[in-house]
């Protein structure tokens, strides 16, 4: 099983096994690094959830105590390979990328603990994890834009967010 993905575009592959090794792996290397800067990382993303498609990409989501110690994680991050790509949305967190343009392998999103989009994270994979139904249906809908999208991954990513902000407004229901 190998990580990596091309910088900008969409491939999905199954769901592997080998996915919460590499976890591990990769949260006790950050772990290592940030020490008491980290109060929890977390696995997030498609990897995180059993048998859902995903890109090939490990996405974890580290939590600090406040906006300083984001700044404080990069150069200990950059030891490990990881590159400060900016804050996304403009709200306090801040996205490091792993892997060369060509085979981008891990994201970290690094945010602070009471930040709304660190519950956000554990709270749409949480869902998912529980739900058969929506993992399915989630995993139709990225197929469907992969297939639609793949040298596209902003537009890819933007059209999975009304997914899943029903998923965290709780109005979408598996069928059961």
């Amino acid at each position: 099983m190998t990580l990596g993905l091309k910088r900008g575009t969409v491939e999905l592959r199954p769901w592997s096994p080998a996915y919460p090794a590499l976890f591990e792996q990769e949260r006790a290397r950050v772990a290592g690094v940030l020490g008491p800067l980290a109060s929890g990382i977390q696995h997030i993303g498609s990897t995180s959830i059993p048998g859902l498609v995903a890109k090939p990409v490990l996405d974890l989501a580290v939590a600090v105590p406040d906006q300083q110690a984001i700044v404080a994680c990069a150069q200990p991050l950059a030891t490990l390979g990881y590159v400060f790509m900016g804050d996304p949305v403009g709200k306090g967190e801040a996205f490091f990328a792993r892997g060369s343009d060509e085979a981008r392998t891990h994201y970290l999103h690094v945010l602070s603990a009471d930040h709304p989009h660190w519950h956000a994270y554990l709270t749409f994979r949480d869902a998912l994890r529980q739900s058969a139904d929506l993992r399915d249906d989630y995993a139709r809908l990225k197929q469907t834009l992969a297939q639609a999208h793949p040298e596209q991954r902003r537009v890819y990513t933007a059209l999975k967010g009304e997914f899943i902000e029903q998923v965290l407004k709780g109005r979408v229901a598996s069928p059961s």
